[in-house]
């Protein structure tokens, strides 16, 4: 029987950095996507897609794909950064 020091699971920090980093770096991407392409993005549609994007990241996080599930939350808060945008610009 094998016992696990301390040092075991320092190995998990970078792959969670680098899943945040990830899902940083789609969400700019998004972003960038949702402003220079879609015009408007209705209300019914947009809170569709926030919670499809939060059952896909859920679903993925339980199969053990976090840095996966960290890029389907990082579209979804692309989508409400989008919508805000053009809420705050068009008033």
């Amino acid at each position: 029987m094998r016992h696990l020091a301390i040092g075991d699971g320092v190995a998990v920090l970078p792959d969670l950095a680098a899943a945040g980093l990830y899902g940083a770096v789609v969400f700019l991407l998004v972003l960038g996507f949702l402003v220079i392409f879609v015009e408007t993005v209705s209300q019914r549609r947009l809170v569709a897609l926030l919670f499809g994007t939060m059952l896909v990241a859920i679903v993925l996080a339980g199969m053990g794909e976090a840095g996966t599930a960290f890029l389907a939350l990082g579209t979804g808060a692309a989508l409400i950064a989008n919508h805000t945008f053009e809420w705050l610009t068009t008033r």
